[in-house]
């Protein structure tokens, strides 16, 4: 497979959407998925502090993740790249995702994303095992507070690769028919909620400890939606960066969501 392809002839750009870094890599030719595949194991690789390959292509304003799942921290960085950093909106395609996504970069160099949501929380939520799940097009979440999260927390701190692989075979027994899941371990930081996502893309079989999570953080904000009815939610990463969650609602239905923060080149 590697004489498919080089890594030296592959254009790449990392950026840092507030953890999470995410390699881009701009598609000028179409790779196949082998390709594409091999493409982000090199870059895992070679950049150890890399969590996650997109493929952008500028020209079609489309971005497709290695694994074919739905990232919204790398559809932020897709945001920043076709912008070229300045304030503005854009539309573009996401692999994972059935709608066209629109977002921007603000005057303070926030970039947002606006996600076409339109489902009730019963088509959002689903209790499985006594796990609260919460099903995005791409990627479904596990969110877990109280003192199982406080537990898993713990044994990460201890062991992150078995605790790591544990989650993995609780996501496997969940057996859920999607492109990728994570979990995400919910804490109270000075009355503040922080996640510790934990995230496995199926297709190319990577599990990481996220030092931050787009779509996690959406997939917390609709959990503390349904338990609380809360809309608009500042989330805490690993990082220690924010970012911001608003829903837009109407009774038990999420028209959309604005995901926001900074993004780093």
């Amino acid at each position: 497979m590697s004489n498919m392809v080089k890594l030296e002839n592959v254009d790449y750009k990392i950026l840092n959407p507030g953890g999470n870094k995410t390699a881009l890599v701009y598609e000028t030719v179409s790779y196949t998925k082998e390709e594409k595949e091999y493409i982000n194991n090199m870059i895992l690789s070679e950049n150890k502090d890399v969590e996650q390959v997109g493929f952008l292509n500028i020209k079609n304003k489309t971005l497709n993740m290695a694994g074919g799942e739905f990232c919204a921290n790398a559809t932020r960085c897709a945001i920043w790249e076709l912008l070229d950093g300045k304030i503005g909106q854009i539309n573009l395609t996401v692999s994972g995702y059935n709608s066209k996504i629109s977002g921007g970069i603000r005057e303070n160099k926030n970039v947002y994303e606006k996600l076409i949501i339109n489902k009730t929380l019963n088509e959002l939520v689903e209790v499985k095992d006594k796990y609260i799940i919460v099903k995005l097009d791409g990627i479904y979440h596990v969110v877990i507070g109280g003192d199982l999260s406080s537990s898993y927390i713990s044994k990460l701190i201890l062991d992150e690769e078995k605790t790591k692989k544990d989650l993995k075979e609780l996501m496997k027994k969940l057996d859920m028919d999607i492109e990728a899941m994570g979990v995400m371990l919910l804490e109270n930081q000075n009355n503040e909620v922080k996640i510790n996502p934990i995230v496995w893309v199926k297709s190319i079989d990577t599990v990481y400890y996220e030092t931050a999570c787009g779509s996690g953080s959406l997939a917390t904000a609709i959990y503390l939606n349904y338990l609380n009815k809360i809309n608009s939610v500042d989330i805490i990463q690993p990082s220690n960066y924010k970012i911001k969650v608003d829903l837009n609602t109407n009774n038990k239905k999420i028209n959309y969501s604005v995901i926001e923060g900074i993004v780093e080149d």
